[in-house]
């Protein structure tokens, strides 16, 4: 009774912390959308490319300097034999402290590396820009360890409303520095410096008081047993970072900043429908798939993971016709007309990104495997394919050639993914189901491009609406699950149910 009763509580605060993290994503998303007209109008073409082509270069550095930490600190959490509060003041010191004194090392090297390629392999505006930024190196490795702690405390109310909170700051203060400092690349990196070594201080100054960061109580063991289970995740998430982002480089360097910045709005605005997708599902599908290998074992994880990712590209099929339909006006509605240009990439680039979130899925007797390190090499050869793919494309075909080298990267990393985790927890999907999906997203576009309406938003509201409409008419006809659904929905809640279940296998 007592282990029943623990279920129960555990489930219960399951789905609360996971509605807490989807209310913190919907809110950063919100403030995207509001961010995004604005900076899109502010900034020219170029500097906006600018912007995020330094975002991107501060990852890499970024993530070696957290030295796989923040990982660590999931781990080894109140760990130890010694009391509470030592045990306490140990854990916290150590962790900060120790990406504090990494992180720190990692920037100084960093600007001195801009500085001796400054002029040859680096040019001298995007150098002055990284010389500027090169401490955010320090911050965000910090940031990463504060938030962290926020979850090994299970404080996830606290930790999205601090996300939501600071990206809001961040927008208010880029906005008020625009009509000073007018609209630079530098007028952006300094409302984005200021906010988040605020808020970092508000997070690290009640630590410090409450005597739980001090140098004196570092644990040189712990310290070694969290670098050593830390410093393997680099590699991954290095990978990663490269495959998703490492195109902007090559844009910029073939086809130069304003091609990267038409590229950058059509990956933004790409991005936000790949979060929406997959933000509710990547914070719910690894705990259960985990839970049932350990307690059912490999069938009934093979059984939901299949049927899950069924389900996800039935998704995925309307998502990318409606895409298709709307991202011309979408982008023109929200970045202005002067990034035009940019729509035709969006529907390839989202494609491309929810072939990559099918990972989530086919990856999962890799993950449970623990082979991290062969997950990694696989991501830095679809990196090294994709970096040859736009090398052979941008300079033949333009812009148009970066977004078909992610996709066609993806989906090999996608398969070699799935071909290697499938060894330890097969999966299994029907091609005529791929098909069926196919056909009706492809009947979706072809009837939604006939409505032709004005202004823009009602353009995007009718043709995301027939859309919608013809998909499902279209699965009603050809998948006989879908079929049953739709006609027990009609015939009353038992029915229905009854059909879901069906559904659901």
């Amino acid at each position: 009774m007592v282990r029943t009763s623990r279920a129960a509580a555990e489930l219960k605060n399951l789905g609360r912390q996971s509605f807490h993290y989807v209310a913190g994503f919907v809110g950063n998303m919100g403030l995207g959308f509001v961010s995004f007209p604005i900076f899109t109008r502010a900034f020219t073409v170029a500097d906006y490319g600018l912007i995020d082509f330094a975002q991107k270069i501060l990852l890499l550095p970024t993530a070696v300097s957290k030295m796989g930490m923040q990982n660590s600190a999931l781990r080894f959490y109140n760990q130890g034999p010694e009391s509470a509060t030592r045990s306490q003041s140990g854990y916290y010191s150590t962790i900060l402290l120790g990406v504090a004194l990494s992180s720190a090392a990692i920037t100084l090297l960093f600007l001195a590396g801009v500085r001796v390629l400054s002029g040859t392999v680096i040019d001298p505006p995007l150098a002055q820009l990284l010389y500027f930024v090169g401490v955010l190196i320090l911050v965000r490795s910090l940031w990463s360890i504060l938030m962290a702690f926020l979850r090994v405390e299970e404080r996830t109310k606290k930790l999205c409303l601090v996300g939501v909170a600071m990206k809001a700051a961040t927008i208010a203060a880029v906005c008020a520095l625009l009509p000073i400092a007018g609209a630079s690349a530098h007028t952006y990196f300094a409302g984005t410096l200021a906010t988040e070594v605020i808020f970092a201080a508000i997070f690290i100054v009640p630590l410090v008081r409450r005597g739980l960061v001090n140098f004196v109580a570092i644990d040189t063991g712990l310290l070694g047993g969290a670098m050593a289970y830390g410093l393997p995740m680099i590699a991954y998430e290095l990978a990663g970072v490269a495959l998703l982002y490492g195109d902007r480089g090559m844009v910029r360097q073939y086809l130069g900043e304003q091609a990267l910045g038409y590229y950058t709005a059509a990956y933004s605005l790409s991005n936000y429908v790949n979060d929406f997708v997959m933000a509710p599902l990547g914070l719910a599908i690894t705990p259960i798939y985990m839970r049932l290998w350990a307690k059912e074992g490999v069938e009934q994880t093979s059984k939901f993971l299949s049927l899950s990712l069924d389900m996800f590209l039935m998704a995925v099929g309307l998502v990318v016709a409606g895409v298709g339909l709307v991202c011309q006006d979408a982008l023109v509605l929200l970045a202005s007309p002067k990034y035009a240009a940019a729509g035709p990439l969006i529907p390839v680039l989202v494609a491309a990104m929810l072939i990559h979130a099918t990972s989530q899925f086919v990856s999962a007797g890799l993950l449970i495997g623990k082979r991290t390190g062969t997950m990694a090499l696989v991501l830095l050869a679809a990196t090294a394919l994709n970096m040859g793919l736009n090398a052979v494309l941008l300079p033949r075909i333009g812009l148009e050639g970066a977004p078909f080298a992610a996709l066609v990267s993806r989906g090999l990393c996608i398969a070699v993914l799935w071909r290697l985790s499938a060894r330890i927890l097969p999966l299994s999907l029907k091609p005529a189901g791929l098909l069926r999906y196919a056909v009706c997203g492809l009947a979706a576009w072809l009837v939604g491009s006939l409505v032709q309406l004005h202004p823009a938003v009602l353009n995007i509201i009718a043709r995301g609406a027939v859309a919608v409409v013809v998909y499902i008419g279209c699965l009603c006809l050809l998948d006989s699950r879908v079929r049953a659904l739709a006609a027990g929905l009609s015939r009353g809640r038992m029915e229905f149910r009854a059909a879901t279940a069906a559904l659901l296998g």
